[in-house]
């Protein structure tokens, strides 16, 4: 079983390359069609579905893990800075993404928690992700 992280959007955005460098993989990597169309009825509120992979899983952003596996805690905190920076790239004053971390096959299950990053105004330490959290970012 995988976990996916789906992210939610207004816009289009380039798929990633098959062979990259780079930090953040925006593709198709573990789901299949009908587990985005799943996420997007239940959880999103945006019009474009894609996946994306981080080298560490931002449900890492938790209490537990500050408390259990602060060195896990910190390198998902650094992943999910630049995925907010490349976000700040695409999303123009007024917009909003969502992103929502599951495990395949629990698209459909409700969402245990919510929270809102304004991408211009937030502070990484106080943020908690878990799985299934609908984080919804704006600028």
């Amino acid at each position: 079983m995988s976990l996916a992280t789906y992210l939610g959007c207004n816009f289009k955005v380039e798929i990633t390359d098959e062979v990259t460098d780079d930090l953040i993989e925006i593709s198709y990597i573990f789901s299949e069609e009908k587990d985005r169309r799943n996420v997007q009825k239940k959880h999103f509120t945006t019009q474009n579905v894609y996946e994306i992979e981080l080298p560490n899983p931002i449900y890492w952003i938790s209490h537990y893990q500050k408390k259990n596996s602060p060195h896990n805690y910190k390198k998902s905190q650094i992943d999910f800075i630049t995925l907010c920076d490349l976000l700040k790239q695409y999303l123009k004053p007024g917009e909003y993404c969502e992103i929502y971390p599951c495990w395949l096959g629990e698209e459909l299950e409700p969402n245990e928690g919510e929270c809102t990053i304004r991408l211009d105004d937030y502070n990484i330490d106080e943020i908690e992700i878990y799985e299934k959290c609908l984080v919804r970012i704006e600028k």
